[in-house]
């Protein structure tokens, strides 16, 4: 049996979306386990000279965490030993979800090859999983439904909206920058200022709005109040080209917990003209999720 999963890099929080947003972007990894080969891990691609061979790996991790998941309703399923090679266009702790991206394609893996239909058929499952393993469902949201979507914390609760056609999103990516997930989560406030908190509720209303009816609101929906400023503080190369961008009046926004940028182009105002060590990206919106496909 041979599965190849296929999984998009994601932004999250778009700016005031604080750990609800998430957008997927049509860059993938590319995963595939193959049970008659020799069992081993295997990388190329982004990552592949410093993540583990030894199944200590999230993809794997998750591929074991989706069967423990699973067992209640199948206590006699085990999987069976396979080789899993991955092709990662991803870049690591550059806010591009890229932990878990392979925390859901271990997920979706995992279930088929327990023969169950969720990686395929139930975004849903697969997200639930991959989330409560890696922790960051604005993430898998829109790694598993593709598109955008927006998380309920508290309720688990996810709504996919389909991206306006005209959105032209940019990453503008560091190339030696990086930002742990966790050292930025700790950079953050326990607590926020009343007005910061309504000032974001109002951005984020409009944010959904122009990320799927009218795109041009996005120069004034893309500001945040809750994370951007602390984050960009941990990398002042990110926060001084943001604003750079804001300047030059495009839209743009910390990918995830940065360093990396999320910008919007449109007429008149495209990324250009970027500092030394600094490079833009042009992958798309993608629709679809995590998609798999089965050889037998």
């Amino acid at each position: 049996m041979r599965v190849t999963v296929r999984v998009p890099a994601t932004s999250a929080n778009l700016g005031p979306g604080f750990d609800c947003f998430g957008l997927a972007l049509d860059l993938c990894n590319e995963v595939t386990v193959d049970t008659e080969a020799e069992p081993g891990v295997s990388w190329e691609g982004e990552g592949a000279d410093e993540l583990p061979t030894d199944g200590s790996d999230m993809v794997s991790r998750a591929i074991a965490h989706a069967l423990e998941q699973e067992r209640p309703l199948h206590p006699e399923a085990e999987l069976p030993s396979f080789s899993l090679h991955a092709i990662n266009r991803i870049p690591l702790e550059r806010g591009l979800g890229s932990s878990s991206a392979a925390a859901v394609a271990g997920v979706a893996l995992g279930l088929s090859l327990l023969g169950e239909e969720g990686g395929t058929n139930d975004p849903f499952t697969t997200f639930a999983y991959a989330a409560e393993l890696e922790g960051h469902p604005d993430n898998a949201a829109p790694a598993a439904f593709g598109g955008l979507t927006v998380f309920a914390p508290g309720s688990g609760y996810v709504h996919r909206f389909e991206p306006h056609r005209d959105l032209d999103p940019v990453v503008v990516l560091p190339d030696r920058l990086r930002l742990a997930t966790g050292e930025a989560r700790a950079a953050l406030s326990s607590s926020v200022d009343r007005r910061d908190a309504v000032f974001n509720i109002g951005h984020a209303a409009l944010a959904v709005m122009a990320f799927t009816r009218e795109p041009d609101l996005l120069l004034v929906a893309l500001h945040d109040r809750l994370h951007e400023d602390a984050r960009g503080a941990l990398v002042p190369e990110s926060a001084a080209l943001l604003d750079d961008l804001r300047h030059r009046q495009i839209p743009a926004c910390l990918s995830g917990a940065g360093p990396s940028l999320l910008a919007f182009e449109r007429d008149g105002h495209s990324v250009s003209d970027l500092p030394e060590g600094w490079r833009a990206i042009r992958p798309g919106v993608r629709s679809k999720g995590v998609e798999v496909q089965v050889e037998d």
